[in-house]
């Protein structure tokens, strides 16, 4: 098996233990088994523990000598911090996408803005706001932006819009006032309004994970 092959298992085999985590079926303080997910998943166990180093990295395991690995606790803090940093560069990736996203680009963000606001299911709207997003982290044509904002939307909570009731409504003014700045070809403007859209976010991020009762005390890790 080739190196590539070995590391696009790894990110699936994370995917799959961070969306867990992340949607409450694994609980902070709780013992990954790593047998049960190689099993689960057809994979050796060499994928399992390189998604296992990276989930380490990224805060949301922690790997014990000779123990394991457990779900590492994740604060409140924790998540309106990562949100600082991901809102800080999304707006510097916005401020720069202004100047390259053409008119052909403006529309297809418009047409996505519009197509969730019309949309009525939460599965639907997620995609459109990924999209949207992508869009615009695409436009700001630099690499080193684009491969940490990756990085940092690899560990936010996911589907929180099937928990906060009020997220699609106010991304939607959120996405507006976006939009507006890009039609005025204002960078600062851009990253101000790209900045507070992401820095709400991390409230209903917060607020997800109260309702499936992740950010209250676990027990202590071995």
């Amino acid at each position: 098996m080739s190196p590539n092959r070995r590391g696009n298992l790894a990110d699936e085999v994370a995917d799959h233990i961070r969306d867990a985590i992340l949607t409450g079926r694994l609980r902070p303080g709780t013992r990954i088994d790593q047998d049960a997910i190689a099993k689960d998943m057809g994979v050796s166990r060499l994928p399992v523990r390189e998604a296992l180093i990276a989930l380490d990295q990224e805060g949301l395991i922690r790997t014990l000598p000779r123990r394991g690995a457990y779900v590492e606790r994740v604060r409140r803090e924790d998540i309106a911090d990562h949100y600082q940093l991901f809102g800080t560069v999304a707006g510097l990736a916005a401020a720069r996408a202004v100047a390259r996203l053409d008119d052909e680009g403006l529309a297809r963000i418009e047409a996505v803005h519009e197509a969730m606001g019309q949309s009525g299911s939460p599965q639907e709207q997620e995609r459109l706001n990924f999209e949207f997003h992508r869009i615009i982290n695409t436009a700001c044509g630099s690499r080193r932006i684009s491969s940490l904002l990756k990085m940092l939307t690899r560990s936010l909570p996911m589907h929180y819009f099937e928990f906060v009731p009020e997220w699609p409504e106010q991304a939607l003014h959120q996405h507006a006032d976006i939009i507006e700045a890009f039609r005025r070809r204002d960078p600062a403007g851009a990253q101000r309004a790209m900045e507070q859209h992401l820095f709400a976010s991390a409230r209903h991020a917060v607020a997800a994970l109260e309702r499936l009762d992740f950010c209250q005390d676990a027990p202590p890790n071995p």
